[in-house]
């Protein structure tokens, strides 16, 4: 008499481990995208100093990081302070108004407003601008983004 569940088993199990190795594989690029391009709003405070004495508490020597790019992130990029000096690369969208290269900031504050995923210091704001358009890119007080980590 021949034992045929050992075979089924054995084929159970391994479609049972390439099945968890699926699951595992898409679970973990779905939670886990540092990289992904994510689109956003993001706004400015008008003084550095407002991000210095941010949530992060790095105080004044904040406004020295990043030449002064700084960022308050919302919750979910701030991660209860996991998310301090955490780096984004941020483009705006507007060709006319912005440059392609965007700015890169370094996070030191919460942001709590739900409109946008950042709010910049002026300085990281104005370097997304093309060339002499530092001031119009301000007029706008919230510009449409890209970011990455």
């Amino acid at each position: 008499m021949l034992d045929f569940s050992s075979s089924f088993c054995d084929i159970l199990k391994d479609r049972m481990a390439v099945f968890l190795c699926f699951l595992f594989l898409i679970i973990s690029s779905a939670t886990g995208c540092d990289r992904c391009v994510h689109q956003s709003k993001v706004a400015y405070f008008s003084k550095a100093s407002a991000l210095s004495t941010g949530a992060c508490a790095y105080g004044s020597m904040a406004i020295g990081f990043n030449s002064g790019h700084l960022a308050a992130a919302v919750s979910s990029l701030y991660k209860d302070g996991a998310g301090c000096g955490a780096c984004f690369q941020i483009r705006c969208k507007n060709t006319t108004l912005c440059s392609s290269r965007g700015t890169r900031v370094i996070v030191t504050d919460l942001n709590s407003n739900n409109q946008t995923d950042f709010v910049l210091s002026s300085r990281a704001f104005m370097a997304m601008a093309n060339k002499g358009m530092g001031q119009d890119v301000l007029k706008h007080g919230i510009l449409d983004v890209e970011y990455k980590r």
